[in-house]
């Protein structure tokens, strides 16, 4: 008497978590080809303009170095480079916008979260890369703002916009220190790719409490008192950090 049996489901067979997975159609690739040769193109690009600022302004990068690490906040010769100041700010700022975004792109191929997006895996990554961008311009654009609004409120348009010019200083040199290591990251694969980003994290948390020592001597020098200097990094500082770092820890 023949006998009938019935299919065995996969969740039966492997387990509750598994399903089956229908070969074909838009399969997700986890490497750097998966980008496209646009990413790569963007990725030469920002390596190149990398090499053109470094040479270009390599002494006045030196000289924010030692200043940066020095007891003091001392920048009597910086008016030496001023003339040079807004061309660095406005080189370095580009690069490090596209860089971040880029690595933001990278970061979501490694870990493998383009899977959970319901758009197709190469045009997820770069949603994912153009919303870093927008974010991060949003944030220097809204950090400005701010600071042109209390300068206006308070009279102390000099200050403010000496704040301004150490946050951009100061941006474009932990840009410089850490964009060997993001390059690694957008171009390699592996263990060498999490150094370099656990390698970039560490510079950034070292130059940021450098940063946050420049701004106090900056408040202690101005007279003003610790608490409008607490004040200034809860509003300016942390509130937009956390504003990008909230849907990344919710998700």
């Amino acid at each position: 008497m023949e006998q009938h049996l019935s299919p065995i489901s996969p969740e039966e067979l492997f387990g509750p978590a598994s399903h089956l997975v229908a070969q074909g159609g838009d399969m997700v690739l986890s490497g750097i080809a998966s980008l496209g040769p646009t990413y790569q193109i963007a990725t030469g690009v920002a390596a190149l303009l990398f090499i053109f600022i470094l040479v270009r302004y390599f002494d006045l990068f030196r000289y924010l170095i030692i200043s940066s690490i020095s007891k003091k906040s001392d920048r009597s010769d910086i008016h030496i480079y001023s003339a040079e100041i807004k061309n660095i700010e406005i080189f370095t700022s580009l690069m490090g916008v596209i860089l971040l975004s880029l690595s933001v792109m990278r970061i979501s191929v490694i870990e493998d979260i383009r899977p959970y997006l319901s758009i197709p895996s190469t045009l997820s990554a770069w949603a994912i890369g153009a919303i870093a961008f927008v974010a991060v311009l949003a944030t220097m654009f809204g950090e400005r703002v701010m600071l042109y609004i209390i300068g206006a409120i308070s009279g102390r348009n000099d200050a403010c916009n000496t704040i301004w010019h150490i946050k951009l200083l100061h941006f474009s040199l932990i840009i410089i220190l850490i964009s060997p290591m993001l390059i690694l990251l957008l171009l390699t694969e592996g263990i060498v790719a999490k150094l370099s980003f656990y390698t970039s994290v560490t510079i950034c948390l070292i130059s940021l409490i450098l940063f946050i020592k420049e701004t106090f001597l900056l408040f202690q020098t101005q007279r003003f008192s610790i608490f409008h200097w607490i004040l200034y990094l809860c509003a300016l500082e942390i509130f937009p950090l956390s504003l990008l770092l909230a849907p990344i820890l919710r998700g």
